[in-house]
């Protein structure tokens, strides 16, 4: 494993994207400027209550990673509840790492029953009444694609995100290391990627059947390795010095492998091609079911995707991972572990 003392190694970050084809990145102009209009505007009455949450949710990397989601996003308005999408699983996430497991599952069934009853105000937690108007406005927005919205896929992957994260904290408490295979198996879960999936899948008009499809159900799988993949790399400094680096796939590695931190890395970087190869292959078996959904079907692959190029993007820009040097580590691939220490986001 790796040192406690002040002494860390510098490390390289390969690119782990660098065969993926979705490239492009579209910025909405007025992103920025949407945060005041957030701040004071009724409809996220939970931001304008928590102004040292808003502070720290709608960060710059926030706004570029919605923006690289939101490509072809109807309009603003899709915009705004995609916003908000992200910024209520960082406040989960944020919640969740800081408590045990009963205190998390109480959490996530605050938030599972706010979805479930979007009627009834949860203003005695703010994460659930941050879950019911986020969902409350999304299905005023996208109520017509009943195939969607009626069937739940978005609550039924959101409530396996919740429960994967009550798992990964009892992992924590436990100490418990996975191994690689069982690891992903639950990462797909608790870095959000799936309910994200289902969420830009609504207004697409997809049918539920075709969302069970072996190949859109492995797309999705392999899209959320990926986003999980970047993610562990760009935030295992973070989590190393806090302490919660048991639930990263560098240290599942390192530790069913026998490797040390950069072995591990590097062995990190073979496997993300590999699940790019199989992204790609997988989109190109893709069968038809007809003009109407297969449009809506390739736009679904091409929202996933760009989540993924998102997800990696936005690491660089936000100062969560490497403060204001994001720009350098992209251009050098080459950065330092970080002292040990304790601390998480309070709100």
């Amino acid at each position: 494993m790796l040192p406690t003392t002040n002494a860390y190694p510098e490390y390289i970050i390969p690119d782990l994207l660098a065969s993926w084809p979705w490239h492009e990145l579209k910025i909405w102009p007025w992103i920025k400027k949407q945060k005041t209009k957030l701040m004071h505007g009724s409809r996220n009455s939970w931001l304008a209550k928590s102004p040292n949450l808003f502070n720290m949710l709608l960060t710059p990397d926030i706004a570029d990673l919605l923006a690289s989601l939101a490509v072809s996003i109807q309009g603003r308005e899709h915009l705004c509840i995609s916003c908000d999408l992200l910024n209520l699983f960082f406040a989960f996430d944020e919640y969740t790492d800081a408590v045990n497991e009963e205190e998390t599952t109480k959490i996530a069934s605050d938030v599972m029953n706010a979805f479930r009853n979007t009627s009834s105000s949860s203003s005695n937690s703010k994460i659930a009444e941050m879950a019911r108007q986020f969902f409350e406005r999304t299905v005023a927005l996208v109520g017509s694609d009943t195939e969607g919205t009626h069937m739940n896929h978005f609550i039924s992957d959101f409530d396996a995100y919740a429960k994967s994260i009550i798992q990964e904290a009892n992992d924590r408490v436990n100490g418990h290391i996975r191994s690689v295979e069982e690891y992903f198996i639950l990462r797909r879960n608790t870095c959000g990627a799936k309910p994200c999936f289902s969420f830009f899948g609504l207004g697409l008009f997809i049918p539920q059947d075709v969302f069970e499809h072996p190949l859109i159900v492995s797309l999705a799988e392999s899209a959320a390795d990926l986003i999980a993949m970047t993610n562990d790399l760009h935030s295992y400094a973070v989590e190393h010095a806090r302490g919660l680096d048991g639930h990263n796939v560098i240290t599942a590695i390192m530790h069913q492998h026998a490797l040390d931190f950069q072995g591990a890395v590097f062995w990190l970087s073979e496997y993300a091609s590999t699940t790019i190869s199989k992204f790609l292959a997988d989109q190109k078996n893709m069968p038809s079911w007809g003009e109407q959904v297969d449009g809506g079907v390739e736009e679904y692959i091409n929202r996933m995707a760009r989540c993924v190029r998102g997800a990696d993007a936005c690491s660089y820009e936000s100062k969560r991972y490497y403060g204001v040097k994001g720009a350098q580590v992209q251009k050098t691939r080459r950065t330092m572990l970080k002292l040990r220490k304790t601390g998480h986001i309070i709100f």
